[in-house]
């Protein structure tokens, strides 16, 4: 099924109340770790409680607490044999300690990037396993094994328990922040001219979404093999929107003459087209419409050509005028301005473009059609 396709109302409703659902989850999966520890009453069963909460507390996304539990797996792991290997076979108390302060030093150095959490548990396993240097690996290993049992039981949980899913958030910030930045350039286009309408609170609004999505990257490549062959160009498609971002900023510092109105009438009617196409995927992203929508053929090159007609037809205009109040004052600033709105314009037509592209390859993808066929639903 699509990313892009309508959301059960199951999910939906788990999408809407997740808050609610994350408590509840974290509490079923403390409750799971008590009831093995009231049956069989492991030693230093502890661990398996505190490494759900450190799992499961910030993370309600089902790929987000994979990848945690198994960076916290991995890291404990190698933090506990290294731990184990020098209380072992290592007799004297300062070599313990010094090989103990090297190997967090490595990790520390070493430390960095997409799986900084795996070191940063290894470390400190390595500390908590070699303790005072006593030499009772038992304690480690039970230690360790808990701290596995509580990966377990937080990955089982974020599955099979009301997954939250990232891909829906995801979803769901990119709808909100397409839908922003298309309320915008409406707003912008029914203004009066030399308005201070103020749109920073949307902008704002519309950035803080992207970087959510970002912050989702990860968690998407674990629920999703679609979304991880395309993981490139999900970091594309967060830039394109931040460069939408930018154009709209621009906007507002716009500012035109009584006697250019005409003009800008008309490169605000191909503007408008351009917030009626991004509303458009605004409602395919969030799932109302069924199947994406398709741009004009050639919609670069169709705007370039509308906007030099209306630019064209500016410069008719402004020789009628008063030639030499023309040539001293007005004719240099207006075609400037004139020239440097189209241009901005034509920008925005170029980043909608390029933002639907993307979105074609991803819809195009979880449908297991060639890639080769977004250039023919584009034509269609």
């Amino acid at each position: 099924m699509s990313v892009f396709a309508p959301a059960t109302p199951f999910a939906d409703f788990i999408y809407r109340h997740f808050r609610s659902v994350h408590a509840l989850k974290l509490g079923l999966a403390l409750l799971v770790a008590v009831t093995i520890n009231a049956i069989w009453a492991p030693p230093h069963f502890i661990w398996s409680m505190v490494t759900i909460v450190v799992i499961m507390m910030s993370l309600p996304q089902v790929g987000g607490a994979i990848e945690k539990s198994l960076q916290r797996a991995i890291g404990t792991c190698l933090g506990s044999a290294y731990g184990v290997m020098l209380v072992a076979t290592v007799d004297s108390y300062w070599l313990i300690m010094s090989l103990l302060i090297l190997a967090v030093s490595l990790i520390c150095f070493i430390s960095a990037g997409r799986y900084s959490y795996a070191y940063l548990v290894s470390g400190f396993t390595i500390i908590i396993v070699v303790g005072d240097a006593n030499h009772d690996t038992s304690e480690a290993l039970w230690r360790t094994a808990n701290i596995l049992s509580g990966c377990v039981i937080a990955i089982l949980v974020s599955l099979f328990i009301f997954p939250i899913k990232a891909k829906q958030d995801w979803r769901s910030q990119l709808t909100h922040a397409i839908d922003n930045m298309a309320e915008v350039l409406a707003q912008h286009l029914k203004a009066p001219a030399n308005h201070d309408l103020d749109f920073r609170a949307k902008l704002e609004a519309a950035m803080k979404a992207v970087l959510t999505q970002k912050k989702l990257f990860f968690s998407l490549e674990w629920e999703s093999k679609t979304l991880k062959k395309h993981k490139v160009l999900l970091s594309q498609l967060a830039n394109k929107q931040v460069r939408l971002i930018t154009l709209l900023e621009l906007l507002p510092l716009t500012r035109w003459q009584e006697e250019d109105k005409d003009a800008y009438l008309q490169i605000n009617a191909v503007a408008s087209e351009l917030a009626f196409y991004l509303q458009q995927l605004a409602e395919f992203v969030a799932g109302k419409a069924q199947q994406l929508p398709t741009l004009p053929e050639c919609l670069e090159q169709e705007l370039r050509h509308r906007l030099q007609l209306s630019l064209a037809s500016a410069a008719i205009v402004a020789s009628t005028t008063d030639l030499d109040a023309a040539a001293t004052d007005s004719e240099v600033p207006q075609g400037f301005a004139l020239t440097g709105y189209s241009w901005l314009i034509y920008q925005l037509a170029i980043a909608v473009e390029a933002l639907y592209e993307d979105i074609a390859i991803i819809e195009i993808a979880y449908n297991k059609q060639p890639a080769s066929q977004i250039t023919t639903a584009k034509a269609d």
